[in-house]
C-alpha cells in the first residue's frame, strides 16, 4: 500500500470503529437507564479501538503466548462488535418503520423492550464469535468433477486458498491441514493466494510442516493481495521455501496434457512491484492443452474465458462472516462454487482454508477442494 492508502485505510476503520462503539454504548444505556451515571467510564471503549491498529504495524510480535492472546482479543472484540451493530442497525430500522403504523407506534421504546433488544443482539453477537471460531478449525473437503476430452488421463487436483498464517494461524493450523491434502493424494497442488500476513508466528515450523505435502506432478501457488500488503519478494521467498513453485506470470507444462499458468495479484499495481498484465499468460495458453487458469481474485474480462478450460480463485471467502458476507456478494460477481462460464470454461471459487482477522467463521465453512478432473469422450 502506498502512504495515502494506509491513511485512508486508517482513517476509515477508525471511522466504523467509533460509529460502533458509540452504537454499543447507546443500546446499553438505552437498556440500561441507570448506566448514564457512567456514561464518562463507558467512553474508555473508544480506547479499545486503537488496539487494533496494533495489529497492522510493520514490525511484527514476538513469538509469544502474550502476543497470541492480544491478538484474538483484539480480532474477537471488533468481530463481536461488527455482529452486534449490523443486526443493530437492522433493529433500528425496524423500530423506525414501526412509525408508519400508527397502531404500533411508540414514539420511544421502553427500557423494558430497549433492555430485550440489547439483550438479543447481545447473545447473536456472543453465539456467532463462539460458534465461529468453532467453525473456522471445522474445514471440510469439497469434491467436484471436472470433464473434458483434453484431459488425458485422470488426474487429483487439490486446491488450497487464503490460509493467513499470522500471530493466531500458526505451525498448528499447518498440522491439521497437511495430514487432510496428503490424504487426498493430490497429483497436484494447487495455492490460489494469501498465504500469510504480517506478524507471522513459527515460520520455520510451519515450512517445515508444509513441505510434507505429497503432489508427485507439482505444487504451485500465486501472489494474493496480502503477498502485497506484507511485503512481495520475502512472501515470495517463503511460499517457495515451503515447497511451491511461484507461477506469478508464468505458464508451465505439467503433464497429462494439463498446462497451468498463473498470474500476480493486481495490487501490485499500488505495490511499486511490476504487473503483468494477464492477457500476457492468457495468450500462451494452447488449445490444445487443457489449460488451468490461477487467478486470486475472481474477475474476469470479456473474452478471457476462451483462453482456458478451468480457472481456480479464492479471495472472498465466501464471505467469511455473516452478514458481511452480504456486502461481499454485492462486489464479487462470483462469491463460492463451480460457475459455468461461456465456451465450456468452469470457474471454482474456493472459500478459503484459513481466516482473515479473527479465526471465525459463520456461513462460510473453510475448505480443502479435490477436482477430479475426468477424460471425456469427444463430442
Amino acid at each position: 500500500m502506498t502512504f495515502i492508502q494506509m491513511l485512508t485505510f486508517a482513517a476509515v476503520v477508525l471511522i466504523v470503529a467509533i460509529f460502533m462503539t458509540r452504537y454499543f454504548i447507546f443500546s446499553l444505556i438505552c437498556a440500561f437507564p441507570g448506566l448514564k451515571q457512567f456514561k464518562k467510564l463507558l467512553n474508555l471503549l473508544y480506547f479499545f479501538n486503537l488496539a487494533g491498529f496494533a495489529l497492522f504495524q510493520e514490525k511484527t510480535f514476538l513469538n509469544t503466548k502474550a502476543s497470541e492472546i492480544f491478538a484474538l482479543a483484539v480480532y474477537f472484540y471488533f468481530t463481536f462488535m461488527f455482529v452486534f451493530v449490523a443486526y443493530g442497525v437492522f433493529a433500528e430500522i425496524l423500530i423506525f418503520s414501526r412509525r408508519f403504523f400508527g397502531n404500533f407506534y411508540e414514539k420511544k421504546l421502553s427500557s423494558g423492550r430497549r433492555k430485550a433488544v440489547f439483550t438479543l443482539l447481545f447473545l447473536i453477537a456472543f453465539e456467532t464469535v463462539a460458534a465461529g471460531n468453532f467453525m473456522a478449525g471445522n474445514i471440510v473437503v469439497k469434491n467436484i468433477e471436472v470433464k473434458n476430452p483434453k484431459i488425458a488421463q485422470y488426474t487429483r487436483v487439490v486446491q488450497i486458498s487464503d490460509i493467513h498464517f499470522s500471530r493466531v494461524i500458526d505451525g498448528r493450523f499447518a498440522e491439521k491441514i497437511v495430514p487432510m491434502i496428503n490424504a487426498l493424494k493430490p497429483d497436484i497442488l494447487f495455492f490460489t493466494g494469501d498465504y500469510m500476513d504480517k506478524g507471522i508466528s513459527d515460520p520455520l515450523k510451519i515450512a517445515e510442516i508444509m513441505n510434507k505435502i505429497e503432489a508427485p506432478l507439482g505444487k504451485y501457488a500465486i501472489s494474493g493481495n496480502h503477498e502485497f500488503y506484507t511485503s512481495y519478494f520475502d512472501c515470495i521467498e517463503f511460499i517457495e521455501k515451503n515447497g511451491f513453485e511461484f507461477m506469478d506470470g508464468r505458464v508451465v507444462e505439467v503433464g497429462r496434457n494439463i498446462v497451468v499458468g498463473g498470474v500476480m495479484d493486481r495490487s501490485a499495481e499500488q505495490a511499486d512491484v511490476f504487473y503483468h498484465e494477464d492477457e500476457k499468460v492468457l495468450k500462451q495458453f494452447k488449445n490444445e492443452n487443457f489449460n488451468i487458469y490461477l487467478k486470486h481474485r475472481p474477475e474476469l474480462e470479456d473474452g478471457d474465458s476462451s483462453h482456458f478450460d478451468l480457472m481456480l480463485s479464492g479471495h472472498t471467502h465466501g464471505g467469511q462472516i455473516f452478514p458481511f458476507s452480504i456486502l461481499v456478494k454485492i462486489f464479487n460477481m462470483y462469491l463460492a462454487g463451480l460457475y459455468e462460464l461461456e465456451n465450456g470454461a468452469k470457474l471454482y471459487v474456493s472459500r478459503g482454508t484459513g481466516s482473515w482477522g479473527p479465526p471465525v467463521r459463520f456461513g462460510a465453512t473453510p475448505e480443502i477442494t479435490l477436482i477430479e478432473l475426468k477424460p471425456e469422450a469427444g463430442k
